[in-house]
């Protein structure tokens, strides 16, 4: 799978051209389009609720079959319950979305999780999430107990195309030396979307990962592990959250909103 959209800079030489009356002209490069709007919206009650796919855990596609009952409903509690051990409290406000996924129709099975997101206020600043490296350390022989980091999942300076690294951090293995976890995020385009019926004028983020081992340059794995369409003021409209070859992941489209 090929690492997202790269962004071709353009750069415009500037001439002088002079008159007789010694009067000078230029141009300038053009301006990228800038992200606006609160992508993520972080009030407390709100609540979102999904239909869509669970996907296969190896292979990365839909299992259609769940379309017929598969469920999601994401809710931002009013406060944060304490962050896991090991995780730095890094700078900023803790928000935690609670995650219940209707998974199984025989016998009904819900499972509920959630995830932690770290922001400057509720209404601006770089937007961090938290997510969970252990499958990158079993596979690479990295004997860690801190499994869980904070990524970069949205800069508030952000524009469209050019992207940014989310995470980077090099680790000592027991079986091939050194081992890199390097996450890049992008905003591919803006883009309408029709979800549910509903078109959106909706943001397209995608969070892209490769894995280097034994200080090489080439990346041993790379592929997306998430992409996510955002409209401001409203928030996520329709999110994929890859499979990593161990663990399901899921296709979401937004159903309903209770705000």
């Amino acid at each position: 799978m090929k690492y997202g959209a790269k962004l071709l800079l353009l750069f415009v030489a500037v001439g002088a051209l002079f008159s007789v009356s010694g009067c000078k002209k230029s141009t300038s490069p053009e301006e990228a389009e800038k992200v606006i709007g609160d992508l993520f919206p972080l009030i407390s009650a709100h609540k979102f609720t999904f239909n869509g796919f669970i996907r296969h855990a190896v292979n990365d596609t839909n299992i259609t079959a769940t379309g017929a009952f598969y469920t999601g409903i994401m809710t931002v509690l009013p406060a944060a319950p304490p962050l896991p051990p090991n995780v730095p409290n890094i700078a900023g406000t803790t928000f935690f979305i609670s995650d219940s996924s209707f998974v199984n129709p025989s016998p009904a099975t819900w499972v509920v999780s959630g995830f932690y997101v770290k922001r400057a206020s509720t209404t601006s600043g770089d937007i961090m999430f938290l997510t969970n490296a252990g499958r990158f350390y079993r596979q690479t022989g990295v004997a860690r107990v801190d499994s869980l980091k904070w990524i970069l999942l949205v800069r508030q300076d952000a524009t469209v195309g050019q992207s940014w690294v989310a995470f980077d951090s090099t680790y000592t293995s027991s079986t091939v030396g050194t081992a890199r976890l390097k996450i890049d995020c992008v905003f591919d385009a803006r883009a309408n979307i029709t979800v549910n019926s509903q078109t959106y004028f909706a943001y397209k983020l995608t969070a892209n990962r490769s894995v280097y081992v034994g200080g090489s340059t080439t990346p041993v794995s790379q592929g997306a592990t998430a992409t996510i369409w955002l409209v401001p003021d409203l928030g996520i409209v329709k999110f994929i959250f890859n499979s990593d070859g161990e663990t399901p992941g899921f296709d979401r489209n937004l159903l309903s909103k209770n705000f």
